[in-house]
């Protein structure tokens, strides 16, 4: 438990990381390009959190891209899971992912915000503007191979932040 307490820290200052280096104000209209230079940020701020650690090697092991509008002004923007594994050994415990949203402004996209998960976080749903994640995680009896702890979480962009929902 007390290494999955130290892998959350590292990966609450790996989005930080990750923002500051991808540029909140970065526009263009090739929303795939945007996403791949987003996941190349991530797996090269990773493997440098990473060498410091465990020396893993991280890369991107899929991506999932959702059309809602988040921000209420009528476009669809692009809510987009980046999952993310250590390439030598990859299992749940290996594992981490991305929720990212990139705004819609008549065609041109821009990084809005993001959140990370230290396992894993999957979108389940998104409706009126609220993102529905189930997030896994390791309970307390749980053995270090085999996240059982599943949850759901909720989302809404504020400003340049996804904050989470009371529900």
């Amino acid at each position: 438990m007390k290494n999955l307490w130290q892998l959350s820290a590292c990966l609450t200052v790996l989005v930080f990381c990750v923002i500051v280096s991808f540029g909140q104000a970065k526009k263009t209209s090739d929303l795939k390009s945007l996403i791949n230079q987003y996941a190349v940020n991530t797996v090269r701020a990773l493997n440098k959190q990473s060498a410091k650690y465990s020396g893993f090697k991280y890369s991107v092991s899929h991506k999932n891209t959702f059309n809602a509008d988040v921000n209420g002004d009528g476009e669809f923007d692009a809510i987009v899971e980046i999952f993310f594994c250590e390439t030598g050994n990859c299992h749940p415990t290996t594992k981490s992912s991305e929720l990212v949203v990139f705004l819609n402004n008549n065609g041109s996209y821009r990084f809005a915000a993001s959140k990370g998960f230290s396992l894993f976080g999957k979108i389940n749903s998104i409706e009126d503007g609220i993102i529905y994640v189930d997030v896994y995680d390791l309970d307390e009896d749980d053995p270090q191979c085999c996240p059982e702890l599943k949850r759901s979480e909720t989302y809404s962009l504020k400003g340049s932040r996804l904050v989470k929902v009371q529900q």
